[in-house]
Parts: C-alpha cells; sequence; structure tokens
C-alpha cells in the first residue's frame, strides 16, 4: 500500500502541464555569503555640504539588497545647531551611478521624502526600539528635536529602485552612490555594509552566457521630484511629469517663513488647503474635489490609499496633521487605481499634457509645494556596454 504522500505526487505529476513539472536536485548549490563594507572615498570626515561617494568595485559576487545599508557616524557642530527626528534628514540627495559613470538614479530630497513616510508610517513603539534608534529615531520622552553633541553610530536602508527593490544585484554592474549632508552636522566612517553572495565558477559562467545574449534587465519602483510655488488661495499648479507609469503622488506644503528660520523644523508641513482635485487632459480625477477641512477625514482617506493601508505613524495624531504651519500635512493619491488617463500615457505625450493640481484655500498662503511622483522604472543593461532607463 503505498503512502499518501507517493499518491498524492502520482496524481500531481499527471495534472500539472510538462513545463511545472520537476523534479528536485539530489544535491543542493552550496553559494558563500559573507558580509563586506565598502568604505566612502576621500573619509574618514566629511564636512556640511560634501559630497560623499562610496564605490562599489565590479565583482562576481553578487548583492543581497535586502541586507544592504548605509552606515555612518554624525554629531552637532553647533551647540544652537538641532536635527530633526529621523537620521534621514541629513541625506539632501542620493545618487547611484554605474561602474562606467552613467547616473542610473538620483532621488533628489531625500530627506523629506523619507520624513514624509516615516511621519505617516512608523508608530511610536518603533521609534522607541532599538532598531527606530539606530536609524536616528528618540524616545518617546525627546521632543521633535535632539542635539548630538557626542558621535552617534547609524545604519539604515537606502531606498531606491536599485538598492531596494531587487533581492539579488549583480556587482559588476553597479558603480558609485552619492549622497550629501546638509550644514550643522560633521559626518564620518561612512560605509556601505552589505551580503554579498560569492557564486562558483560554474554559476558565473551561466550567468555571463546570459547576459551575452540578451543582457540584463533589473525592475524597481522610484520617484520624481518637482517643487512649486503657491502664493494664490485658489491655484492650478502644474507638475511637468510625463513618466510612463505613474504610480502615486505626495503633495508637501511648507511655508516659507518656517522654511527661512533655523530655529524650526524645516520639514514641517501646513494645511491651508480647503480642497484639492487633479485634472489630467480636461479629466478630473476624483470627480469631486477632496475636502480638507474640519479633521480632513476625505484627505485622510486618500492618504490611506496611497499608501495601501499603512497608515499607522506617529505623526498622524489629530493635531499634527490638521496643525495649519508646523504640522504633518501631506495630499496623498493612489494613480494606478482610479483613473483612465494620466500625464504619463503615450496620449498625453504627444500632446505634452501635464498633470495639474486644483487647490482651494481659505488664507493667503506663502507655501513651497514638493511634489513626490511614484513611478515604475525598467533598467536595461546591454552586451554593447549600453545603458537603456525606461521610465
Amino acid at each position: 500500500m503505498s503512502s499518501t504522500n507517493a499518491q498524492f505526487s502520482q496524481v500531481l505529476s499527471k495534472t500539472l502541464p510538462p513545463e511545472m513539472s520537476f523534479t528536485l536536485p539530489k544535491e543542493s548549490v552550496y553559494a558563500e555569503r559573507q558580509t563586506v563594507q565598502f568604505t566612502a572615498q576621500g573619509g574618514p570626515e566629511f564636512a556640511p555640504g560634501n559630497s560623499i561617494s562610496v564605490l562599489l568595485p565590479p565583482r562576481d559576487d553578487m548583492m543581497d539588497t535586502h541586507c544592504t545599508f548605509l552606515q555612518f557616524s554624525a554629531k552637532t557642530t553647533d551647540a544652537n545647531v538641532a536635527f530633526c527626528n529621523g537620521i534621514f534628514s541629513v541625506i539632501d540627495c542620493v545618487r547611484i551611478y554605474s561602474a562606467s559613470g552613467a547616473l542610473l538614479e538620483e532621488l533628489p530630497y531625500y530627506n523629506l521624502r523619507q520624513r514624509i513616510e516615516a511621519d505617516v508610517t512608523v508608530p511610536q513603539y518603533l521609534k522607541d526600539s532599538c532598531l527606530g534608534v539606530a536609524q536616528g529615531y528618540f524616545a518617546s520622552g525627546a521632543d521633535k528635536f535632539a542635539v548630538l553633541s557626542g558621535l552617534h553610530r547609524y545604519m539604515l536602508p537606502i531606498k531606491s529602485a536599485l538598492l531596494a527593490n531587487q533581492k539579488h544585484l549583480p556587482m559588476k554592474y553597479t558603480g558609485v552612490v552619492k549622497n550629501n549632508a546638509i550644514p550643522g552636522y560633521t559626518v564620518k566612517d561612512v560605509c556601505i555594509v552589505s551580503d554579498l553572495i560569492k557564486l562558483n565558477d560554474q554559476q558565473i559562467a551561466v550567468m555571463d552566457a546570459a547576459f551575452k545574449k540578451q543582457g540584463l534587465k533589473l525592475f524597481g519602483t522610484t520617484y520624481n521630484h518637482h517643487f512649486l510655488n503657491y502664493s494664490v488661495p485658489n491655484s492650478t499648479l502644474n507638475v511637468s511629469d510625463r513618466s510612463a507609469s505613474q504610480k502615486d503622488i505626495l503633495l508637501s506644503f511648507r511655508d516659507n517663513a518656517v522654511l527661512n528660520d533655523n530655529s524650526k523644523d524645516s520639514f514641517l508641513r501646513a494645511k491651508t488647503i480647503t480642497t484639492y482635485q487633479f485634472s489630467v487632459a480636461g479629466q478630473l480625477f476624483p470627480q469631486q474635489p477632496v475636502r480638507c477641512d474640519d479633521y480632513a477625514s476625505e484627505a485622510f482617506v486618500e492618504l490611506t490609499n496611497a499608501f495601501h493601508g499603512h497608515v499607522i505613524g506617529a505623526g498622524l495624531t489629530v493635531d499634527k496633521f490638521n496643525a495649519p504651519a508646523e504640522g504633518t500635512f501631506v495630499v496623498g493619491r493612489d494613480l494606478e487605481s482610479s483613473r483612465t488617463v494620466v500625464s504619463g500615457d503615450k496620449s498625453c505625450k504627444s500632446r505634452a499634457v501635464d498633470m495639474q493640481v486644483i487647490l482651494t484655500s481659505s488664507v493667503a498662503p506663502n507655501q513651497r509645494v514638493d511634489a513626490f511622483i511614484g513611478i515604475d522604472v525598467v533598467y536595461e543593461f546591454l552586451p554593447t556596454g549600453e545603458i537603456n532607463i525606461y521610465k
């Protein structure tokens, strides 16, 4: 009498199509894994505003991007200067280059984009954890500012299409990572820490043969940034973004008075708009303006959709989200499931159609609007050495 498992395997082999039927290898291939540090060039200490470069030398290893982090030490250089909650606030921009020096990805205003995401998604209990402190958050007792009189060590993932959303990345096709420190801080001992998977000769030969035949394609999600001035209460602002695959949009409203005050948290946002709505090629979405008055419940629902329900951040209290000047308000809109046309569609590209943001306000604003458009990106590395980037 055969076992139940044996009977099941016989039935399964007959019901599955041939291409899905396979035999597990008798021996698994062993791959050696090791943790490696790639230190910044020109260090170990960097003055405010310096560009910091980390070279990842081409090699036959595979980088496990789920285990890749930026590590550095930081402290304030002025007793009157404090940094905002979240150590990512010292990173102004991240740039990733290929081994040939071609710019593959640029993440401008990285600090503001990450601050918005942290306010929306990071709960207080995580900020109080060891992981939260290692990424620059502070315990509940500490306010939104902290002075780093001593040198503190931090370790955080880099949110990019190349270094976050891929599982494994062949190191021979990566290059330089750059980021900028903002004034008031000293940054030192910068390095990229990554788990590398060493391939055997047979695996390398197979990978090289496949690359010579058809090249390599990598897929990921990144963002474009645009900034606009908002000074007239009832305005229509143009967002000049025509990427082929737009996933979502985030709008941050910051008062210029707060931005120009060194004693203020420059990443705090304002809620002075009463409604917003988007228009592309004459089509409105949503059909009715989204209300932001009262407790901004309609705007909050739209933000929930943009973050796919992950809105449990400590920055989303009623007082903070509805603050008229120094709060955490942000407009979020999912662009994948709510419209039939976007500014990135081919028909709109041919007509040079921009996305429009229609705003109403009860006060005369003096604000800077930062627009972050989430997009899909494809990197194609050709055997000829050429690199194509599709957005």
